[in-house]
């Protein structure tokens, strides 16, 4: 009996709902996991967190390449799930520093090719005249990433940091699962590519890019450098995995909201104030974040994270999605992770943990508060274009913003 189709928009909505799931089950509870399970200090956690980051630097373009040339966007997505959950049950596995490192740097070698996938086979499916709709179907990953983090935080504060990894790789599973209800997309554009493949294509067809990258590496490096040490900083103060599943939750419950209305304030204000707003939002949470110690506080002005990345995200998708054409949305997207999530830990958590240690977290989060700030300057001026400073909602005139005939984004 033939199984009931899947609609398009289900399979693509689908796909984030059971995306969030993973995200949660690491990214909140992976520095005090690194802290409480494999007895690691800060700094060393630093280096473990520099390393993966680098080896997502190196994966990043390659994934990205590899789907919008070879396999396919859905074939890339499945190849780097299954890797990151066997990754990370090895990592459950005692291993000297040393050994931490490696395994970590191969799960993140396969984690970053998942996030850019799912954000092409959404812009795809949305297609240029719906594309700021991205962050309403984006809601759907950050509602499923904040019942995962309260769920995860119970489960981990009850049994143990043990079981992090472990539930990790079942929500792969879960997603791997679901995949297989979309349509296995293949690359239509047979484009000898040049030098450097896909990833000198983007800089060569959208130029413009490396202002944007410049003001992505400036807020990610204070993010990484704030965010991978919270966990670290709620424990001290004497919270525990319940209480940073809780704040990580409530992030996630502000992602839902914010997404969903990020279209309506890209429509109103335009792509370059929404990332600049979205910038000093970090800029605040940092600056508190230091500030504070009771951990109730801490854990309740994770939320502020919630606002800051729901800004930052959604808005950078679309962002790339205009300024580069169709056929290169996963190198895209792939450049702009690999720079926000490997070039930016690399100094922001490698430095990040020498500073929380020796310094003292003032320095830290005031530090990260600064480049956040710095960050929403240099957005003023490199995205000071037509198609990105107008408002959506309004005709941004005949200037197009990436100079490639195909790329029906241009604005």
């Amino acid at each position: 009996m033939r199984r009931p189709r899947v609609s398009d928009a289900a399979q693509i909505q689908g796909l984030f709902v059971c995306i969030g799931l993973p995200i949660a089950a690491f990214f909140p509870f992976v520095a005090l996991y690194l802290a409480r399970y494999h007895g690691l200090e800060a700094s060393q956690i630093g280096i473990v967190i520099a390393f993966s980051a680098a080896a997502r630097m190196i994966a990043n373009p390659s994934w990205g390449h590899i789907a919008d040339t070879k396999w396919g966007r859905l074939t890339v997505l499945q190849i780097c799930l299954t890797g990151s959950g066997i990754a990370a049950l090895a990592l459950n596995l005692h291993w000297a520093l040393a050994g931490i490192v490696v395994v970590a740097a191969i799960h993140s070698a396969f984690l970053v090719g998942q996030g850019p996938n799912v954000d092409a086979l959404a812009l795809t499916h949305l297609g240029d005249e719906r594309m700021s709709d991205y962050g309403r179907m984006r809601g759907w990953e950050s509602l499923s990433y904040a019942v995962g983090c309260f769920g995860f935080g119970v489960v981990l504060e009850r049994f143990g940091l043990v079981w992090e990894m472990p539930l990790y790789a079942a929500s792969v599973v879960l997603v791997l699962l679901w995949s297989t209800s979309i349509h296995r997309d293949r690359p239509t554009e047979r484009i000898d590519h040049g030098r450097l493949g896909s990833l000198g294509a983007v800089f060569r067809e959208a130029p413009r890019f490396w202002g944007f990258l410049a003001a992505v590496v400036l807020v990610w490096i204070g993010f990484n450098a704030a965010w991978n040490f919270l966990a670290l900083r709620i424990a001290d103060e004497g919270g525990g995995a319940l209480l940073i599943g809780v704040g990580a939750a409530l992030g996630g419950v502000v992602e839902v909201g914010v997404m969903r209305g990020s279209s309506r304030l890209q429509q109103r204000v335009g792509l370059r104030r929404a990332y600049m707003l979205g910038c000093c939002v970090y800029a605040l949470a940092f600056l508190s974040w230091g500030v504070v110690s009771d951990p109730r506080v801490l854990s309740a002005l994770t939320m502020l994270e919630g606002v800051g990345f729901s800004l930052l995200f959604t808005t950078g998708v679309v962002i790339v999605g205009r300024l580069v054409p169709k056929s290169l949305y996963s190198t895209g997207n792939a450049v702009t992770s690999m720079v926000a999530f490997g070039i930016a830990p690399i100094l922001g958590a490698g430095l990040g943990g020498f500073v929380y240690q020796h310094l003292g977290p003032a320095v830290l989060y005031g530090s990260a508060s600064a480049l956040a700030l710095s960050a929403a300057v240099v957005a003023w001026f490199s995205l000071n274009v037509p198609g990105l400073r107008e408002p959506l909602g309004e005709p941004a005139g005949d200037v197009s913003v990436a100079p490639y005939p195909d790329a029906g984004s241009a604005v």
